[in-house]
């Protein structure tokens, strides 16, 4: 997304009931995650969450994203809070990252739209730190409209944002990944396996690289 509808789509995602949805779960992933740990946020849109996960004033954040608009959206947002989020301009299937970086990365409502998803997959392995894990979270293809109503309801948004949200949501569909999907795209990378939950019209999966020698 760049220019207008980048902006948009910011607005979209920036209600009230959102933001406290981001600043739990910044805290759940803060408390799980040693002081000072390095979290990726793989594009990250208008860094909502990356700007929580700094807040917490317990890790070290950074995000990469393809869009220009959104880098420049997400750097404002940061500068705004007065918190340090590093965001680069970058692709997910070829990171800007030396290999073991980050104890964490994470992606939300974006790996649908990568070009590259097997690609994006093998770079999130190279980017962590043995032990590190990666979290996906995103639309599931198996999503109903009774679901996709339901969710769109919650966002607290106004009757023309939540038929416009509502129209994009049954669109992106179409480009979603089911589990079984995501399961085949972690067993041809070295990861190797992963976890996968359902909730809704989301999936959260789970990977970690592992420990290595000791």
């Amino acid at each position: 997304m760049e220019g207008s509808i980048a902006r948009w789509y910011s607005r979209t995602r920036g209600s009230e009931s959102q933001l406290a949805g981001w600043r739990a779960q910044a805290a759940a992933i803060a408390a799980s995650l040693p002081l000072g740990a390095a979290v990726l946020e793989i594009a990250p849109g208008p860094g909502y969450l990356a700007v929580e996960l700094a807040r917490t004033g317990r890790l070290d954040v950074s995000a990469l994203e393809i869009s220009r608009t959104f880098v420049e959206i997400a750097s404002e947002h940061a500068r705004r809070a007065g918190v340090p989020v590093a965001v680069r301009e970058g692709d997910a299937a070829r990171m800007p990252f030396a290999d073991g970086t980050f104890d964490l990365t994470i992606c939300q409502a974006a790996f649908k739209n990568f070009s590259r998803p097997q690609a994006a997959v093998d770079e999130m392995y190279r980017v962590l730190r043995p032990g590190g894990r990666a979290v996906i979270q995103d639309l599931q293809r198996n999503a109903t409209d009774r679901e996709l109503r339901t969710e769109v309801a919650g966002m607290g948004l106004g009757r023309f944002r939540s038929f416009l949200t509502y129209r994009t949501l049954r669109a992106l569909r179409r480009r979603a990944y089911s589990p079984a999907e995501f399961a085949m795209f972690a067993g041809r990378s070295s990861f190797r396996t992963c976890e996968t939950e359902v909730r809704g019209i989301e999936v959260e999966v789970r990977l970690r690289k592992a420990a290595g020698p000791t």
